[in-house]
């Protein structure tokens, strides 16, 4: 009986070094998903943000096409619509507007949205941006794009995700 209780008692102190052994032998932990809806963008692509104010914001960057079609209109009404959702975080976000052309259009189509800021003098940005498949970026109040979220994106998903980046920022 004492052999018994003495095997019971190593085996309790060795079986997770013996399962963390076999996790990592067999990359077992490399199947797990993240749980961003975004996709993490792998170059760093830095903006300035036109400060309003003294404070730092979080920034909610939309990259317009020459043409606005119906979804990129739908697009600028549900970010507005998200940042509201966020309640009393919504004065840690800034709303941006990134576009190649200075058409009236578009700043007529701008005034519906007063709290927007529309990035100004960034070619060089918006060349880059838009050689990506991502139409939507999050980033955080130095300037660096974090995620970036195709144009077809989930509201709820964005809205979550930076629901968490909020929850752990200190800004």
């Amino acid at each position: 009986m004492g052999k018994i209780k003495f095997l019971l008692i190593v085996s309790v102190f060795l079986a997770p070094f013996i399962f963390a052994q076999y996790f990592s032998m067999n990359n077992a932990t490399d199947t797990r998903g993240t749980t961003n809806h975004g996709v993490f963008l792998s170059e760093e692509i830095n903006i300035t943000p036109q400060k309003l104010s003294e404070d730092e914001h979080w920034i909610i960057l939309q990259v317009m096409p020459t043409i606005c079609d119906k979804k990129c209109q739908e697009n600028t009404h549900m970010l507005r619509q998200i940042n509201t959702a966020l309640g009393k975080d919504m004065g840690r976000v800034a709303r941006y507007i990134l576009h190649q052309e200075n058409s009236p259009e578009i700043y007529n189509y701008l005034n519906n949205y007063p709290k927007v800021i529309v990035l100004e003098n960034s070619e060089s940005l918006y060349n880059k941006l838009t050689k990506m498949e991502e139409g939507i970026f999050i980033a955080d109040p130095f300037g660096k794009i974090i995620l970036g979220y195709k144009q077809d994106f989930v509201a709820k998903g964005f809205l979550k995700d930076l629901k968490k980046l909020l929850k752990y920022s200190k800004i």
